[in-house]
């Protein structure tokens, strides 16, 4: 088999982890309140559905990411596709709302492996000249799969049958399992000798839990107390993690390659992004249907600014990129992502829905610059074996950082529900505040790593 293909065939397992794993994240969510009263349940329980499945993925992550140092990433992202494929399986014929929840967060640990290793697939099995775009393919996939994941599930559910929001993925995992069966004796993978820290592992799922169910219940006005408890056990997990592993072997988390400042500004650079699509994906449908009364499904074409600059721009940049210019693109990337929110911020009530879809648009194009080269300049952080827990460690990160996003753009809306354009343009205002501090940092650090450089 020549070395291209066995290339393209590592994109795609790549790829389709990414985008099935990022899309089942929102997929559900349009038809809880279709299973709430197909079960007979209340919201809380339906809700757990998406919970569930988000919190098993922030928690094993990490795991799989060491994992895939030590077995292989592509044994780990081929596992994490059967483990993905047979939980949509069950999840589409559970005859109850309590297996649906059990096989979600089943689905959730393949969910976790699958991107745990996506990243690291192209690093490792991929030659240098071609990692840059593709790193930009898989980038593709990230703007799509949480955007796509609400309309499709709206869309399956108007054929008629909330089973096809399940069993959707399973062509998708099929082709996933195909490319890589192919592939398995075709490619060599080094193998490293580490031995799995469940201390750690435990400490870091406690912290991931409670920050993500303390951050879900902090939504609800009535479930607040619950919900500062549980972040403040989250802050106290934290704490205990980083003494626990900061003169550890073979850590869950290398406090030694968090804290450097290059690793650790571009850990922020990665949460920064998380935050702002998140509250870019979130407060604008508000803007559009509750503040211009623009209809659902139009509303559905104009936020597609953002996801669709990302989708473009993430080949663009992965293309022109040699591997070389991680700093300068992450630089324009955030600018751009700057000026979108600066825009978005100014504009008046009155203003053309499309002109705030264009600064959408604005934004993913910033995205599309920054993503492959945030994660290409991660990657090429820490040596090869160190892949596969920086690959997951990249995604835990942002992945939290979506979480949070979204919880605070929901409390604003919430807090603002009299005055929602207002609420909106706090939003906006905050999150432009944030990306020029996270800028005005990362400028800082650079400067000083090119000082100590030339010394």
């Amino acid at each position: 088999m020549r070395e291209n293909v066995k290339e393209k065939l590592v994109i795609v397992i790549a790829s389709i982890g990414m985008f099935l794993s990022t899309l089942d994240t929102g997929i559900i969510n349009v038809a809880l309140p279709f299973l709430k009263n197909h079960f007979q349940t209340n919201t809380n329980t339906a809700a757990l559905t998406v919970i569930g499945y988000s919190t098993s993925l922030a928690i094993f992550i990490m795991l799989f990411g060491i994992l895939s140092d030590i077995k292989g990433k592509l044994k780990i992202a081929n596992f994490g596709m059967w483990v993905f494929m047979l939980a949509s399986l069950f999840c589409g014929i559970s005859q109850s709302i309590g297996s649906i929840i059990a096989f979600r967060i089943i689905q959730g640990i393949g969910a976790a492996a699958l991107q745990a290793t996506s990243a690291s697939l192209v690093t490792t099995l991929v030659r240098p000249e071609n990692q840059n775009s593709a790193i930009g393919t898989v980038g593709i996939m990230i703007g799509l799969g949480p955007v796509l994941g609400p309309s499709l599930g709206g869309f399956l559910l108007a054929l008629g049958s909330w089973r096809l929001i399940f069993f959707i993925n399973i062509p998708f995992t099929l082709i996933g399992i195909i490319c890589a069966l192919l592939i398995k004796n075709k490619v060599t993978e080094q193998k490293y000798d580490k031995k799995v820290d469940i201390a750690g592992f435990v400490l870091n799922a406690i912290m991931i839990s409670c920050l993500l169910i303390g951050l879900n219940e902090l939504e609800k006005q009535n479930m607040r107390i619950l919900g500062a408890i549980l972040l403040v056990i989250a802050v106290i997990s934290a704490v205990a993690l980083y003494f626990v592993e900061k003169n550890k072997d073979n850590a869950t988390v290398d406090m030694h390659i968090v804290t450097s400042k290059k690793t650790f500004t571009l850990l922020l650079q990665t949460m920064l992004f998380g935050f702002a699509s998140a509250i870019v994906f979130l407060l604008p449908p508000f803007l559009f249907e509750n503040v211009m009364h623009i209809s659902a499904g139009l509303t559905g074409l104009l936020v597609l600014g953002a996801p669709l600059g990302i989708a473009i721009f993430s080949k663009v940049a992965g293309n022109i990129n040699d591997g070389t210019r991680n700093t300068s693109f992450s630089f324009y990337g955030m600018s751009g992502m700057l000026i979108a929110f600066v825009i978005l911020t100014l504009l008046p009530q009155k203003a053309p829905a499309l002109v705030t879809t264009i600064a959408l648009f604005i934004y993913g194009v910033g995205g599309g610059f920054f993503q492959p080269s945030n994660v290409s300049a991660l990657m090429k952080s820490v040596g090869l074996s160190e892949q596969g827990s920086m690959s997951a460690l990249q995604r835990m990160t942002q992945n939290v950082a979506i979480a949070i996003g979204s919880s605070v753009g929901s409390i604003i809306m919430f807090e603002f529900k009299k005055q929602i354009f207002t609420g909106i343009k706090a939003g906006y205002l905050m999150t432009s505040i944030i990306i020029f501090v996270v800028l005005l940092f990362s400028f800082i650090m650079r400067k000083n790593l090119n000082e100590k450089q030339k010394i």
